[in-house]
């Protein structure tokens, strides 16, 4: 089994449903349920799921949707001050946004295949220069 990093646009696209790459994000998560991947998040991950699916669908679609994430991880990575220090560097080396800094340093840390919906401003930076595989769900698997 692999260790699989994904970002929270995928889980919140998955939940919500009705965005364009819904179904692809469906796909990821099955993949993890299905165990060819351990899932591996940044603690922040639950405050941006629980967050968006509350205030699109409402808090017991987010309280629903929390417990779902805490059954599927496998291991939290702690957003610490000496993990935020490595991924502040991370995303300087890479010139990626902050909170996508964080995703991106712990799939690097565990050597986590990564997936994220954020194609241009994220994935097209990264995409062949980090040494893990990343995918944009329409083309994982």
């Amino acid at each position: 089994m692999k260790p699989i990093c994904i970002d929270a646009n995928v889980f919140i696209a998955s939940t919500k449903g009705d965005e364009t790459y819904s179904s692809d994000c469906r796909r990821v998560i099955q993949a993890v349920a299905d165990g060819k991947f351990y899932l591996i998040e940044p603690t922040i991950c639950l405050t941006e799921v629980i967050r968006n699916i509350s205030k699109y669908l409402g808090v017991e679609a987010g309280k629903i949707q929390e417990n779902n994430l805490r059954r599927m991880v496998s291991i939290w990575e702690l957003c610490d001050d000496h993990f935020c220090t490595s991924a502040g560097y991370t995303g300087a080396l890479y010139g990626t946004y902050s909170l996508d800094s964080i995703y991106l340093e712990t799939a690097l840390k565990h050597h986590a295949v990564f997936v994220t919906l954020d194609d241009k401003d994220f994935l097209q930076l990264i995409k062949g220069r980090v040494g893990i595989e990343v995918y944009h769900p329409k083309e994982f698997f």
